[in-house]
């Protein structure tokens, strides 16, 4: 595997450097995955944010070249959206960069993110501000997230919002999703409009 490395073979070079970040020698191991990462390979740039963004999370030395190679595999994956993960890592490192990261994915949002405004929304309930987790989520939706009426709808509820709870869940229980059914019915029952509701079973197989 060296001799085709030295030759190079870029899935040769990913191996070796893989495993010589197996065990530990990571300066080694750029020697081979630096120059496959900077010509876009994936995995390899994957390797090198993912140990850096690891080693970031108790010692800040790290963190500059984490936040090289997650921005890195954001333009590998051409993935704009990517960088709401490199966030979420941020948040997580020694240093504790909470408001950076709050303010790279705020303003993600505010240009047009739907995953960026979902973060926001899921972060905010985390704290406990069910009002602005409320903003953020609605934002979400707007622009077009799948899923966040699902902790939109949550929100409202635990806030005693229940006729903006139900306008947002009825027309996707009248579609048919499940969830937005029981969930309704949860509410409609918090209201003292309808019976009393089980917990959904597990799926029949």
């Amino acid at each position: 595997m060296a001799t085709s490395a030295a030759e190079g073979d870029a899935s040769a070079q990913y191996r070796l450097g893989s495993d010589l970040m197996d065990q530990g020698r990571h300066e080694e191991a750029k020697r081979y995955l630096v120059p496959l990462a900077e010509a876009g390979h994936l995995e390899a740039v994957r390797r090198l944010a993912w140990t850096a963004s690891g080693l970031a999370h108790t010692d800040p030395a790290h963190e500059a070249e984490a936040e090289h190679w997650l921005r890195r595999e954001a333009e590998v994956r051409r993935d704009p959206d990517w960088l709401v993960t490199m966030a979420q890592e941020m948040r997580r490192w020694a240093s504790g960069r909470v408001a950076e990261a709050e303010e790279l994915v705020a303003g993600m949002a505010r240009a047009g993110s739907a995953r960026a405004a979902g973060q926001l929304g899921y972060w905010r309930r985390l704290d406990g501000d069910l009002t602005a987790a409320v903003e953020w989520y609605r934002l979400a939706v707007t622009l077009g997230h799948r899923f966040a009426w699902r902790d939109l709808g949550s929100c409202l509820a635990a806030l005693g919002r229940y006729a903006e709870a139900e306008e947002l869940y009825r027309p996707q229980a009248e579609g048919g999703d499940v969830v937005a059914q029981h969930e309704l019915a949860v509410l409609l029952h918090a209201q003292g409009k309808g019976p009393a509701v089980s917990p959904p079973g597990p799926p029949r197989l």
